[in-house]
């Protein structure tokens, strides 16, 4: 092929990248409050956010504080806390409350190399959900879109990135309707989409009576009686939903493996031990890497 045809065949290419628009969906909520397990601090939370909502009419007009506060027609809430705490299932279960469908936008989909082509398809997100009644946008792994800005900019990514961010604080500016952000790293969100947020609500790990129901719906009842539950829930103090599941199945998975065929509070807990030394290990090298990164950082400030 002759090299002028490459190039207007590469050219045409990038161009049907940039003209392709990403998909969105409305779904009905997967779950609701009553399917999950979570621990009362962040419930009473969850509870006293949507009771609010629900009586905002009401403070607003009867209360008179509309006369006082800049009473906003957004619901802009932000879940937030450690990997495996079931973000996404309350986000869920939270549009499954309020009587609304959920469109879930994972920010790979829209996010483009295209120069410009990201804040495009962010703003189609949005206009989406306006065009439909009862939605609430749902963005997972949030701090990948609302990370802080890059102040010292040195490539057409760092403008594209700022361009982003500066088009999304717009749009939440004067926006009306309801939109969940979830993530697992709060602190890398720019400030100025932190005071945009209406609400944030920290999701904890499991407290001692939520450990135990999850030890209780994950193991089968068959082997119910021949386990103590509160010694599973007070040796996995620390643990999410996500770990105290794999722990339940890893040791099926090892009572197979010693042609035992069945599960006891000793399996179980050897499982629980392996997967609390895993996370340790992991906080500890994230621990030294930051330590080291602050030695190397503060050799550059004295020189």
């Amino acid at each position: 092929m002759p090299i002028g045809s490459e190039i207007e065949k590469k050219t045409e290419d990038q161009s049907k990248n940039k003209s392709k628009s990403p998909e969105f969906h409305l779904t009905d909520p997967k779950f609701n409050f009553s399917e999950l397990i979570i621990s009362k601090n962040s419930l009473d939370d969850i509870n006293s956010l949507i009771n609010l909502q629900k009586n905002l009419k009401f403070i607003a007009e009867d209360m008179c504080f509309k006369e006082t506060h800049d009473l906003s027609d957004s619901f802009i809430l932000n879940l937030y806390g450690p990997p495996g705490t079931g973000k996404t299932s309350i986000a869920h279960a939270i549009a499954n409350k309020l009587g609304k469908k959920i469109l879930s936008v994972d920010y790979s989909e829209i996010e483009s190399k295209y120069v410009g082509e990201t804040p495009k398809n962010l703003k189609k997100v949005f206009d989406f959900a306006s065009n439909s009644d009862d939605c609430i946008i749902f963005f997972d792994e949030a701090d990948a879109m609302l990370s802080k800005r890059v102040t010292n900019m040195s490539s057409s990514t760092d403008t594209s990135v700022n361009q982003t961010r500066s088009v999304l604080l717009n749009i939440l500016n004067d926006f009306k309707g309801y939109l969940i952000f979830a993530t697992n790293f709060v602190s890398n969100y720019d400030p100025a989409f932190m005071r945009r947020i209406n609400r944030h609500i920290h999701i904890d790990l499991p407290d001692s009576e939520a450990r135990h129901k999850l030890f209780e719906r994950y193991i089968p009842k068959k082997y119910h009686s021949s386990i103590e539950l509160s010694t599973l829930s007070a040796e996995s103090e620390g643990m999410s939903p996500a770990d105290i599941k794999k722990s339940t199945l890893l040791a099926a998975y090892s009572a197979v493996e010693s042609k035992s065929f069945s599960i006891n509070n000793d399996i179980i807990i050897t499982e629980i031990s392996k997967i609390k030394q895993s996370k340790n290990a992991n906080l500890s090298n994230a621990e030294t890497f930051t330590r080291i990164l602050s030695k190397e950082e503060a050799s550059q400030i004295i020189k």
